[in-house]
């Protein structure tokens, strides 16, 4: 019975003790499961915000490299600048790139990318509905991972950027996978679990780590938004039958005590050592947390983009750094109605609606305000976050960019020397004018230029011309003022003023005297006083159904027409249009004439000694034989080449023709003195000398005597210019004659201060020499007065033996005539006989 009690007693005690250490088994293994389920989740947490943060802080590129655009354009140096700040941390499995209208331009790094540079986004038909989203929604946009036209599989981000409501490109991230997942390591994870990374699509699981299926009994999930994808992260113990050995274990371990007491104080290591897990984890992701908010503050330096948080119903908004900054605020706190205060009265009402507003989507406004007295542009972006009941947007100083467009506007309207309007704005205004028929009495447009303009610049200088156009302007500015016209400045030299009425006859007559008189007239430029005199072409835009650029036109063309009529002033009509098309046409046909050749020639005039008919000299004389209008006048087609500027292209082709022929009549034992004219735009070119002198010693014969012959006219534009070039020309071994002397208003004794060889008297002095005895007189003291000065003297136009004789009589030296011969070509000219 005893031994019967006892082993009731030891099985008792047995049963006891096992049920004890079985229940303090089973109690730690429950215990056990539940801690490994929370060291599970923890981990799975810790792995989750692990991804999600690398994911979103990855994705941050794109928003930082559309916050730091300027002008809506990036250099390659600017954006692998940015780009590597940006990627400074990276472990190489991300790239960023910039899509300008949807073309990649940009990549960094470049390396193993380059044949995505210049790629279309918009003819890749895989990514059509991913980029119409990502336009629509004005968000960013993931695509992936999926296989990469440079290889191997990535996600891509695309993050649109719109100027103003235009989309203007696309900033984009890729992330390499399963290379960039790969790089994140779960933190105090060990061997015995096994992560997996999926992709949720509908009700399919894509893995993206480890190529693991999704059994939701297997694996303890959690899932995380990616922008507009579903991930789901898993974990699992190594070891399947994990739990079923722990209880054999524990079982086993419950019959020992000392087994039991090591494995309680096992257990009890391991909660200590999570709970210090547990901590240090949490002090991390605080840190980590601050790290992220001084990052941000930083960009928003860098971008000079500040944000805000508003509170429903608050009337206060809360301000980031550099959002105080860029309000010059000391608090962070904002009230609207003190913002209010500062705005420009005409934007109160759209920034209260927009600070009111909960919209779904991003708003934006753009308004003035005064910070320390100083206006300023602000640009504000603002949208509703849902999740947090508060307006949260962005603010941004865009001062800048508007003066430069005003100065961008200033500059493409207005002229910069004299602050009048441009032709650019001239054209537009004019439009505006004439389509509304809001002036009963018409319309007078006046194209005014200053008389001479191109030789003063010639002669005198930029700073002179700008100095004169200057003063001009404001004249102008005056007088406009007065009649309540509109004046430009719409070219070198030219200047217009629109009158909103129609003055004919004598009141434009009237109109245009004050116009000379109170606008040109005499003026002080450079310490010198001159008086100047415009053209002025007038036309009627309310009479022509013309646009404004060809209502310009007309007044142009008739103030060009001034030129040649010597007149103040022209109206328009067709035939001056006409006129100018067929001078146009003609300067055409001179230039192809000099490129060709062919149908200019050189013929030479025969100029005899009076006393001795001995050739002398020869004057060259350039023919232009025009294969359909036949011959061309030389007074036609040289004031032509004068105007077009083609003047020293046919200087170049006569002294060239004339080199040449003058080398065949030193073949021909001819040796006299050739005579070329200069017209007066030659004679103002600043690089006439050294052009002669070259060409005098590099084609003409080594010995050939020049005489260069100058109109009054040159040398009495600039008088001073005209000794000073002349004793070059004589010094470079020039002589040098006066043309058609006696048709202008000079005198031998006006003409005794330049330094002269030889004077020409005009035809008109001959023709009526033998019965008029006026004109004998006057070749008298002419040719006494000429060798009074050591001059010779020449008379153009000899046609009768009666004329040579009387000439020779009044001791002229030189004749030069049809009596002795018509100009001749090179190859007459050798065979020409003086003797008579």
């Amino acid at each position: 019975m005893l031994k019967k009690n006892k082993i009731s007693q030891s099985l008792l005690s047995f049963i006891i003790s096992f049920g004890l250490f079985s229940t303090i088994a089973f109690k730690v293994y429950f215990d056990r499961q539940e801690m490994h389920e929370l060291e599970q989740k923890t981990i799975l947490n810790s792995y989750s915000s692990d991804v999600e943060k690398a994911i979103l802080n990855a994705l941050q590129g794109p928003y930082l490299v559309r916050a730091a655009m300027r002008d809506y354009s990036y250099t390659q140096e600017q954006f692998e600048t940015l780009a590597k700040q940006i990627l400074n941390h990276s472990d190489g499995s991300q790239t960023i790139q910039l899509a300008p209208n949807g073309i990649i331009a940009y990549s960094y790094p470049l390396l193993s990318h380059e044949s995505v540079i210049n790629a279309d986004l918009f003819k890749n038909k895989t990514i059509q509905d991913s980029l119409q989203k990502t336009i629509q929604t004005k968000q960013m946009q993931l695509d992936g991972p999926k296989e990469l036209s440079q290889g191997g599989q990535g996600l891509v981000a695309r993050l649109p950027i719109f100027k103003q409501d235009t989309l203007w490109g696309f900033s984009i991230a890729v992330l390499r996978f399963p290379e960039f997942i790969s790089n994140i390591k779960p933190k105090l994870a060990s061997a015995s679990h096994r992560f997996e990374v999926w992709q949720k699509q509908d009700t399919n699981y894509r893995p993206l780590l480890a190529n693991q299926t999704f059994d939701e009994s297997e694996w303890l999930t959690q899932p995380i938004m990616i922008k507009n994808q579903q991930w789901v992260i898993g974990i699992k113990d190594q070891f399947i039958l994990r739990s079923h050995t722990e209880i054999a274990v524990l079982l086993l371990f419950s019959l020992l005590l000392s087994s039991i007491s090591c494995y309680l104080f096992f257990i009890t290591a391991r909660l200590r050592e999570h709970e210090h897990n547990l901590e240090e984890l949490v002090q991390k992701q605080t840190v980590e947390l601050s790290e992220q908010a001084l990052a941000l503050k930083q960009a928003q330096s860098l971008s000079g983009v500040g944000s805000w948080h508003l509170s429903p119903d608050t009337g206060t908004r809360h301000l980031s750094a550099q959002a105080k900054v860029l309000f010059n605020s000391d608090s962070a706190e904002q009230t609207i109605n003190a913002i209010c205060n500062s705005i420009d009265s005409f934007y109160k009402n759209a920034f209260l609606n927009f600070i009111n507003s909960r919209p779904n989507t991003p708003i934006e406004l753009e308004y003035t305000i005064k910070i320390n007295g100083e206006k300023r542009w602000f640009h504000e972006l603002a949208e509703w976050n849902f999740k947090t009941n508060t307006l949260v947007g962005t603010v941004e100083d865009v001062s800048d960019e508007k003066h430069q467009q005003h100065e961008l506007y200033r500059q493409a309207n207005f002229d910069p020397m004299t602050g009048l309007a441009n032709r650019h704005y001239t054209e537009k205004y004019i439009t505006s004018l004439c389509p509304q028929n809001q002036y009963n009495s018409g319309l007078t447009l006046l194209c005014v230029e200053i008389k001479g303009f191109r030789q003063l610049e010639d002669i005198y200088g930029h700073n002179f011309i700008n100095e004169l156009q200057i003063i001009i302007a404001n004249r102008l500015i005056e007088f406009a003022e007065h009649y309540h016209a509109f004046c430009a400045h719409i070219k070198p030299g030219c200047f217009l003023l629109l009158l909103k009425e129609a003055i004919f006859d004598e009141k434009l007559a009237t109109f245009v005297d004050k116009l000379q008189h109170q606008v040109a007239g005499l003026i002080e430029t450079a310490g010198t006083a001159h008086f100047y005199h415009f053209y002025i072409g007038v036309g009627y835009p309310h009479l022509q159904s013309l646009d404004a650029r060809e209502q310009i036109n007309t007044a142009l063309i008739a103030m060009n027409e001034c030129h040649s009529l010597e007149k103040t002033f022209t109206i328009y009509s067709q035939s001056l249009k006409d006129k100018l098309i067929a001078k146009s046409d003609l300067e055409s046909d001179l230039r192809h004439a000099l490129s060709t050749g062919k149908q200019l020639s050189m013929v030479y005039q025969p100029i005899l000694n009076t006393k001795t008919g001995a050739l002398v000299a020869c004057e060259a004389l350039v023919r232009w034989q025009h294969p359909v209008r036949g011959y061309v006048s030389p007074n036609e087609f040289i004031a032509i080449a004068e105007q077009s500027a083609l003047i020293n292209l046919l200087s170049r082709w006569i002294i060239a023709k004339v080199a040449e022929d003058c080398h065949r009549l030193v073949e021909n034992n001819i040796h006299i003195r050739m005579s070329i004219n200069l017209s007066r735009k030659q004679f103002s070119d600043a690089h006439l000398v050294k052009r002669l002198s070259q060409e005098k010693m590099t084609l003409f014969p080594a010995d050939q005597e020049i005489n260069l012959e100058i109109t009054e006219s040159a040398l009495f534009q600039n008088t001073q210019y005209a000794i000073s070039l002349m004793h070059k020309l004589k010094t470079a071994g020039f002589d040098l004659s006066l043309d058609d002397f006696g048709t202008g208003y000079s005198s031998l004794a006006s003409i005794q201060q330049f330094p002269l060889d030889n004077v020409k008297i005009d035809r008109a002095f001959i023709c009526n020499c033998v019965e008029n005895p006026r004109d004998g007189l006057f070749l008298q003291t002419m040719s006494d007065l000429a060798h009074h000065l050591n001059l010779t003297i020449t008379a153009e136009g000899v046609e009768s033996s009666e004329q040579w004789q009387l000439v020779s009589d009044k001791g002229i030296d030189y004749i030069q005539g049809y009596l002795i011969s018509m100009p001749l070509p090179i190859e007459k000219f050798i065979e020409f006989d003086p003797a008579p």
